[in-house]
């Protein structure tokens, strides 16, 4: 049986550039190391014996293809949200930090010389467990039983939680059980790292994540709290701090106070936006496929539904909210019609519970996002 996670349903607030370099420099390690190394000098990197090079290079040597090809993807899928909530410049040193950390623990409780980034990886899929403990992933399944001649394969969606504690449990009996050349301690280490770091993180307030964490289950916060928390940031961040009154007290050429004084009174509050305002930030891909990256500027948006043309495939991320000032994704596929213009409906629940609908025409080539019509918007049409 296989089973391979492919995507997870997360919010980028970043563009995770470090992931991908630590993902293309890895592979060229992979690739060019051979190549440009003896046998002997990639043998320093393995990891034994606490020798610093190896707590360090055996994140970037691999056995194989597969191998290589199977951690990258993990580190692709989870790296990507990691990087995106804790930042490029702090992402690289928690990784390398990790894979020292993992490294480590497999010394003390194994001690067998290893390679692979697994261990690294797993201190990143730690801290997403606590910073998108509720997020969809999404896998591929396919298993095979030879005696009814039965295959079958699919995909489906699960919680993040579900998914990495079943991972856990499997390191954990097969560091009990018999050798079978996977470094389970390895993994069990950087998954413990990874979920220390991230609670540490949240708790000194280091992480921004628009996502329910595990710190708020911990400490009795549910996603309506959450929800109304975020509310409430959006409303001191519009209305900016409010100052007193203070007096202005001129002082006249001769020293003297005069009797009256002026008051400055503060300035009004900025109203907080009634409706959603999603601009187009960029739009890439042309023909059967079409990817819109988008920023909410009004209104919070929830319970989202996406609606398109029949024929049209459509996945938008995220997909349950999308509050002010929150970036997101909208990906439209067809089997073999060019999309030249799409038209799409939002349809979401305000502030005040009530269902609400937008209609939108995209026009790809022109990087073009306009509202054709809405139930709850000013100088437009009052239908969809």
């Amino acid at each position: 049986m296989m089973l391979i996670p492919y995507k997870m349903e997360t919010t980028f607030t970043r563009i995770p550039y470090a992931n991908a370099a630590l993902i293309v420099v890895t592979s060229l390690i992979f690739f060019v190391a051979p190549l440009m190394l003896s046998h002997e000098d990639i043998e320093q990197f393995v990891l034994r014996d606490w020798n610093l090079a190896g707590l360090i290079g055996c994140n970037f040597l691999h056995g194989g293809f597969f191998h290589l090809l199977g951690n990258m993807l993990f580190l692709w899928i989870f790296g990507n949200a990691v990087c995106s909530a804790v930042g490029n410049g702090a992402y690289a040193f928690l990784y390398i930090f990790l894979g020292m950390f993992s490294g480590a623990v497999h010394l003390m409780a194994d001690g067998q010389p290893a390679i692979g980034a697994s261990g690294a990886i797993n201190g990143i899929v730690g801290m997403t467990l606590v910073l998108f403990p509720r997020n969809k992933l999404y896998c591929w399944y396919w298993f095979f039983i030879p005696v009814l001649w039965l295959w079958k394969s699919g995909t489906f969606a699960v919680k993040t939680y579900w998914m990495i504690l079943a991972w856990l449990v499997f390191d954990i009996f097969g560091s009990i059980g018999e050798p079978d050349g996977v470094a389970h301690w390895m993994h069990i280490g950087g998954l413990a790292g990874g979920v220390i770091l991230a609670f540490t993180a949240l708790k000194f307030n280091l992480i921004e994540t628009y996502h329910h964490t595990l710190l708020d289950v911990v400490e009795g916060r549910s996603e309506r709290d959450e929800l109304q928390r975020t509310i409430n940031l959006e409303q001191q961040v519009a209305t900016g701090v409010m100052l007193e009154s203070v007096p202005l007290v001129p002082v006249e050429g001769n020293g003297q106070t005069p009797e009256t004084t002026e008051t400055v009174s503060p300035p009004p509050p900025a109203p907080l936006p009634t409706i959603p305002d999603i601009q187009l930030k960029k739009c890439v891909g042309d023909g059967t496929s079409v990817v819109l990256y988008i920023i909410n500027n009004g209104a919070t948006m929830n319970s989202l539904i996406l609606r398109a043309p029949q024929g049209v495939r459509v996945q938008m991320s995220p997909a349950k909210a999308l509050r002010r000032g929150e970036n997101g994704s909208i990906r439209f596929s067809t089997e073999n019609t060019v999309i030249d213009s799409i038209e799409f409906i939002i349809a979401y629940q305000n502030s005040g519970k009530e269902q609400h609908k937008i209609r939108y025409r995209c026009v790809p080539a022109e990087s073009k996002l306009e509202v054709v019509s809405s139930t709850q918007g000013n100088n437009q049409n009052p239908a969809v």
